[in-house]
């Protein structure tokens, strides 16, 4: 018997898995192989799968979103062209609602690093990250939340 999956593929129930190819570049490949080893992945399949779970994982918390909670927004930026000073500042005053504390560390002549504690209403949580991560010059931008119990 078949079945047809939200893909629009038809799949036999019996099937476990379904097989993708994707393009990549060869240096984060490597990149990726590197890492893959370093935290004890001999199968690529499996490193790839646990970073789905991951990225799945981070970004579908906000389905089933709680009212309030607390969290951290760490970013990564280059200092030369995300305009810290104006441009952040002028986000973080607009959630001055949720954010209990930043900090602001130099890595070195291009990069900083901030992180931003926030409390509160969830929703404005994710409304500050997502605000903060349209702006040119962050390199990486991650969201850790944790449910206030």
């Amino acid at each position: 018997m078949t079945q047809k999956r939200a893909t629009g593929h038809e799949h036999n129930e019996k099937s476990y898995v379904d097989r993708i190819s994707m393009s990549l570049s060869p240096k984060l490949l490597a990149e990726f192989d590197k890492s893959m080893i370093k935290a004890g992945f001999t199968d690529r399949s499996k490193a790839i799968q646990t970073a789905l779970h991951s990225f799945v994982d981070e970004h579908n918390w906000v389905e089933d979103l709680p009212k309030s909670g607390a969290g951290a927004i760490i970013m990564l930026y280059d200092n030369h062209v995300y305009n810290r000073d104006t441009k952040s500042t002028r986000i973080q005053h607009k959630y001055n609602d949720i954010i209990s504390a930043a900090t602001h560390l130099h890595l070195n002549d291009n990069n900083c690093l901030e992180s931003i504690m926030v409390k509160g209403d969830v929703r404005r949580m994710k409304e500050l990250a997502n605000e903060l991560s349209k702006n040119r010059g962050i390199k990486s931008l991650k969201f850790h939340f944790v449910n206030v119990v």
